[in-house]
């Protein structure tokens, strides 16, 4: 595997730093405060181009690949947890559109997803099935010219700031996976409805909404995909969409790494910087050790679905979920770390560690917990 970059992808990848450390990490705190989405950040995601490294050049992409995406994941979550969250989930939603959608599609929401003029959401899961996918209760009815859908999505990341939406029903729920139908729905679709905003502990420049529909009729030409394979659809994204949360994780821990150690090196204790005990230095030994280990594993996870292209059955299922698991569990222990090392600084909203450690707890959760992380790494295993 290689990981080097190519000039053109590493000229994106210094222009990634340089906007988060000068102007994505100086709003973090207020972001955080206010609880509001930046649609200004999301803008500029736009404006310089990340939006579309997944996106082919005939809908305005780029078309980097999936490690220069990575890559550029994890030093926009350095900056901003949110903005880094906000790209992962619209380009794993608008991947599942270039790759099972049709040529009209196409045309209508990728050239808007890679300017920025529309924002994507991914709306699977719901009240009462998260990590059981094949579980979804809400309903897909056939009529003539199209779908009538019923039912209530939950957890959906910026809901109320969405412009279209990849979402997920069934036909008949008894079915199990056989019955699941991927959709595309606009916003201003009539019977489709968002609900309130859910308090969070973190990621509160990210709305997370539940959304209502009642009767929503939608015709046959939003429908993504084949009828009854829409599991095989989801399952395809996740996996891209684990990668990223994995590169958003360890941009985290990186960002808290390097909090942390700034503060040792200014912070007298017994008349040296604490930087100098040696129990410190071995937190610090091991927090590095697991920021790297977590960025090589998505590397190899992001390197995987480069290579396997439109071809499903290559998908990196075990390693995408591998890096999810480690990256995540990791940037917990980092950033509690982070905390302890700066004391009651760290316990302070002054300091960005308060925030990172609050943050990225979400990272253990969503994308499927880890818990079913570990569940699909030994099924892959088992199956090998």
């Amino acid at each position: 595997m290689d990981f080097s970059l190519t000039e053109e992808e590493q000229e994106v990848l210094d222009l990634i730093k340089q906007v988060s450390d000068e102007q994505l990490a100086p709003k973090f705190a207020e972001i955080d405060e206010s609880g509001e989405f930046s649609r200004e950040n999301f803008s500029l995601l736009g404006e310089i181009g990340i939006l579309g490294t997944l996106i082919s050049e005939k809908y305005g992409g780029t078309n980097l690949g999936f490690l220069t995406y990575a890559m550029c994941v994890e030093e926009i979550s350095r900056g901003d947890f949110n903005t880094g969250l906000t790209l992962s989930v619209h380009a794993m939603t608008a991947g599942t559109i270039e790759k099972f959608g049709t040529a009209a599609q196409k045309e209508k929401y990728l050239p808007g997803a890679v300017s920025g003029d529309m924002l994507l959401a991914f709306a699977l899961s719901e009240p009462d099935y998260g990590s059981d996918a094949a579980g979804l209760k809400c309903h897909a009815r056939k009529v003539d010219d199209g779908y009538v859908l019923n039912g209530t999505k939950a957890w959906i990341t910026n809901a109320n700031v969405a412009d279209a939406f990849v979402l997920w029903a069934t036909f008949d729920s008894s079915l199990g996976k056989r019955g699941i139908t991927t959709f595309l729905i606009d916003k201003d679709t009539k019977g489709f409805d968002i609900g309130k905003k859910e308090p969070k502990m973190g990621g509160t420049g990210t709305a997370t909404c539940q959304i209502n529909l009642t009767d929503c009729f939608l015709p046959e030409e939003c429908l993504l995909g084949d009828e009854g394979r829409g599991l095989r659809c989801a399952l395809n994204s996740l996996s891209g969409g684990r990668i990223g949360i994995a590169a958003n994780a360890t941009g985290v821990s990186q960002r808290a790494l390097t909090e942390s150690l700034a503060y040792s090196k200014d912070r007298i204790q017994f008349g040296v910087p604490i930087s100098e005990f040696q129990g410190i230095q071995w937190k610090f030994a091991d927090m590095a050790t697991l920021v790297d280990a977590s960025r090589l594993m998505y590397q190899r996870a992001a390197f995987l679905k480069q290579d396997a292209g439109s071809d499903i059955s290559k998908d990196p299922i075990k390693e995408a979920s591998e890096a999810k698991l480690f990256a995540t569990d990791s940037g917990m222990k980092v950033c509690s770390e982070a905390v302890q090392i700066m004391g009651g600084y760290g316990y302070s909203r002054e300091y960005p560690v308060e925030r990172l450690f609050r943050y990225i707890k979400v990272t253990q959760i969503f994308e499927g917990t880890n818990e079913i992380q570990r569940n699909l790494i030994a099924r892959e295993l088992l199956k090998d």
